[in-house]
């Protein structure tokens, strides 16, 4: 809607010019893997349509799944009309909403203050503590919202300050492994980047060790407060100690089994492009899919788009992660710094997509790659 809006506007205001900020004319590769996917959809629905007599909802399925590379180049058309101090503004209020959210997810999660309806979320009792993980209502920008205050902390010290340990709090009252470590890792990959770029190793040791302090600090505080709480989340890093060969719900082991399941019962012919926008009306196995989906956002993507669609997806991560570091490296003042906060987001979704759904969420498929789009368009801003 946006994008809709702010084009028109040229075509109703009398004299109206946009400045266009996006310097290289053309598609670079991020672009051409993303018109790879969107290819692969085509092929796969025209397959479809032919596979299945009974087509129902395909349509409707198709333009779902297509909406993530649509939403790609709509974002990216947005964000080329828009300089760097916008666009720092911009990403500044999406944290602060995500903080907003966090906040809402501590009270309701951590204190048991009911704000959210139709909570049917599993209720453990752990040292006489109600203990509850829901996710329905789980702010998802976490790993970009830290990314971003890392980087901008001088700026508005005390309330970034904040804003940054309230986030923390918040993957803190998931009880969520993965998320902790995700966290803690952008924080010492951020601080390795800076002291790489100014070259000085002791920058990296001199940060770290306050990042210890601070983190070991927090962690003293929090279990004085809150110490069954931080107890169940200790005693979920001893269940790592166990035999990773048992293959308990939401463990490795069981993902990649489940995603395993899911690859197997797909007809040979069919891996290489996958099955496209086929619904639970042609495939009983979609349901299943899904459920795997959300723990492992790789078994959705070989079953849509096959495994040409998992070489792409791979490769629009790691091109991306390269692009984003060198232009970190090789750019200055805001354009460097968005550069390194895409980079550590990015990171972040990579080991994210092995506990979770990421960009193929059902609920923000048109969204799921926005920090593609923002990269495609900053690789093309010229370099000051």
């Amino acid at each position: 809607m946006t994008w809709f809006i702010f084009s028109s506007r040229a075509l109703v205001e009398v004299g109206y010019k946009r400045t266009d900020y996006y310097a290289y004319q053309g598609i670079n590769w991020l672009d051409h893997f993303i018109i790879g996917l969107m290819i692969i959809s085509i092929l796969d629905l025209l397959l479809t349509f032919r596979r299945y007599p009974n087509a129902t909802d395909v349509l409707k399925e198709f333009f779902t799944l297509v909406s993530l590379f649509l939403g790609f180049f709509i974002i990216k058309n947005c964000f080329r009309f828009v300089n760097t101090e916008s666009l720092q503004k911009l990403l500044y209020t999406v944290v602060i909403v995500n903080t907003t959210a966090s906040v809402l997810y501590i009270v309701h999660q951590g204190f048991h203050i009911p704000i959210y309806q139709n909570d049917e979320s599993p209720i453990e009792l752990f040292q006489g503590v109600n203990i509850t993980r829901t996710f329905w209502f789980m702010p998802v920008l976490w790993f970009f919202s830290i990314s971003f205050l890392l980087i901008f902390r001088n700026k508005r010290a005390i309330i970034n300050g904040v804003l940054l340990i309230i986030n923390f709090l918040a993957i803190f009252i998931s009880y969520t492994r993965s998320f902790l470590i995700i966290a803690v890792l952008i924080v010492f990959v951020y601080f390795f980047l800076v002291a790489h770029k100014k070259q000085s190793l002791l920058v990296f040791f001199k940060n770290s060790a306050i990042a210890c302090l601070i983190g070991i600090t927090s962690f003293l505080v929090v279990s004085r407060f809150r110490p069954a709480e931080t107890n169940y989340f200790l005693d979920r890093f001893n269940e790592l100690k166990e035999d990773p060969t048992e293959e308990e719900p939401n463990t490795l082991v069981y993902r990649f089994e489940h995603t395993n399941e899911v690859i197997s019962g797909i007809e040979p012919g069919k891996k290489f492009i996958g099955l496209g926008p086929v619904t639970d009306k042609q495939l009983s196995s979609v349901e299943n899919m899904e459920k795997a989906t959300a723990d492992l956002v790789w078994t959705g993507v070989i079953f849509r788009w096959g495994y040409v669609g998992m070489l792409l997806f791979g490769l629009l991560y790691l091109v991306s992660l390269v692009k984003a570091y060198y232009l970190f490296m090789r750019s200055d003042g805001l354009l460097s710094q968005l550069a390194l906060v895409l980079l550590l987001t990015i990171l972040s979704q990579i080991i994210e997509g092995f506990t979770s759904w990421t960009f193929m969420s059902p609920s923000r498929f048109a969204m799921g790659l926005w920090y593609f789009a923002l990269l495609s368009t900053l690789m093309g801003f010229k370099r000051i």
